[in-house]
Parts: structure tokens; C-alpha cells; sequence
């Protein structure tokens, strides 16, 4: 995955090799590299704020990173299965996170506690989005469906 942070200075990518990459734009220089993933990293994403990076990876965890240190903050484990989308609440105090175990969690972006699971999706969910607003979650499945939780 790659991402602009919100300030349009940044890049961050994510790859099968188990890293995360944080680039410079302008000089296209390597700022940061964060390694902690024991597979390859499905996704990383910023904080709104750009201080903080969540990553999930087919390794069934989802990260959370220090922008500045580069040091990991927190593991999250509670996924069956790879871990292939995830993405910050705009408030930053939530992530939600979407698995091949078919479901949708919502993680305490502080203490890294499951705040809810859900489930109706019947193949593996590859897609999560939040609405600018937080009220809204949108999921897209292998079983061929989106879904609009609230």
C-alpha cells in the first residue's frame, strides 16, 4: 500500500518484505524504515495527526507505530487469519482493521483493546473505510458485496 500523510509531505509504503517505509517527497530519501512484522505488511496507514502509523499484515497483527522513534507502541493480536486492510478513525482514537477470518474490529487506538467485532460478511473482507464524519464504516468482501455498518 502507499499513503500521503495529511501535510503532503510524506509517503508511506508497506511491502511483502516485512517493512514499512516512510519517504521523504521531495527528495525522495528514506526517513524512516519500521520492522517488526514477521510476514508481509498488507497496509500502513498514517494518524490523522502524522505522528502515528497502524499496519496490519498477513502475519494476523496489527501495529502500531511512532512516527518519530520508529519504535513499535503496540501489537494487536485478536485476528484468525491475514490482516489486509486497516485505517484510522478521523478522531485517532480508533482503528478498524478487516481480515480474511470474514470479519470487522474496532481497536482502542490507545490501549490497543477490541472495542467490537463484526461479522456478516461470508469470504474474506479485503477493503475497510471510515466516513469523514466517524459514523460510518464502509467494508468490501470477496463474497462480492459492500456494506455500510453504522
Amino acid at each position: 500500500s502507499v499513503q500521503y500523510s495529511s501535510n503532503g509531505q510524506m509517503i508511506l509504503s508497506s511491502s511483502s518484505d516485512k517493512t514499512i517505509i516512510l519517504w521523504n517527497i521531495k527528495s525522495g530519501e528514506i526517513l524512516k524504515q519500521f520492522k517488526g512484522h514477521s510476514e508481509g505488511v498488507a497496509c500502513a496507514k498514517f494518524s490523522p495527526n502524522n505522528e502515528f502509523i497502524v499496519s496490519c499484515s498477513f502475519d494476523k497483527t496489527v501495529r502500531i507505530w511512532d512516527i518519530i522513534s520508529g519504535k513499535e507502541l503496540k501489537k494487536i493480536e485478536g485476528h484468525l487469519h491475514t490482516v489486509h486492510d486497516v485505517k484510522y478513525f478521523p478522531d485517532g482514537q480508533t482503528i478498524v482493521s478487516c481480515s480474511y477470518d470474514n470479519s470487522i474490529r474496532l481497536w482502542d487506538a490507545n490501549s490497543g483493546k477490541e472495542i467490537q467485532k463484526l461479522e456478516r460478511h461470508s469470504h474474506w473482507v479485503m477493503m475497510v473505510d471510515v466516513s469523514p464524519d466517524g459514523n460510518f464504516i464502509v467494508s468490501g468482501s470477496l463474497d462480492k458485496t459492500i456494506r455500510i455498518w453504522g
